[in-house]
């Protein structure tokens, strides 16, 4: 098969190319890469250091040996957990029953009975087995229409309460 004219010039300028680019991509690959730092020039527009470094912020003056607990439990550790602190006796005491309410109870089968609490921190409420926590007071008993919780020493009853209802307008009879 013979090539035209046109074309055969065509495929050399391409081999030539593929040549030239090769021999081009070795040179750069054997040839070393500096990259010592440049010291900047120095000129009147370089900015003054101030003489003595005061501390420019509140953590500034204070020691190394406060954050060891932070440099102890670096920030993007997976492994990485909240420290656990056991709520102090005036928290546990401030919980107040005013904030809980009692929206439900079920008793099913074989299952321990549950209740479902509400309060301000959790509006949507959750469900609680006896013997279970909500928010510092312990599910002690749960009763058809109440629920008996205890926090500490204090015990409380708090009753099941029903939506009010509008009256009912009188019906008129048909005619």
């Amino acid at each position: 098969m013979r090539l035209r004219r046109g074309t055969r010039l065509g495929v050399g300028a391409l081999t030539g190319a593929v040549v030239l680019l090769g021999l081009l991509s070795l040179h750069l690959w054997r040839t070393p890469v500096d990259i010592s730092p440049v010291t900047p020039p120095s000129s009147k527009a370089e900015v003054a250091r101030p003489a003595s470094a005061e501390p420019t912020t509140a953590l500034d003056k204070k020691t190394a040996e406060l954050f060891q607990e932070t440099v102890a439990r670096p920030l993007f550790n997976p492994n990485r957990r909240p420290v656990e602190r056991k709520e102090s006796a005036a928290v546990q005491a401030k919980a107040e029953t005013s904030d809980l309410r009692l929206v439900g109870v079920m008793k099913v089968g074989k299952e321990p009975p549950r209740a479902l609490l509400r309060s301000a921190s959790e509006p949507t409420g959750k469900w609680i087995a006896e013997g279970g926590e909500f928010n510092g007071w312990k599910l002690r008993k749960v009763n058809d229409r109440s629920v008996v919780v205890q926090s500490g020493a204090r015990s409380q009853e708090l009753q099941l309460t029903l939506p009010r209802r509008p009256p009912e307008e009188p019906t008129t009879p048909k005619q």
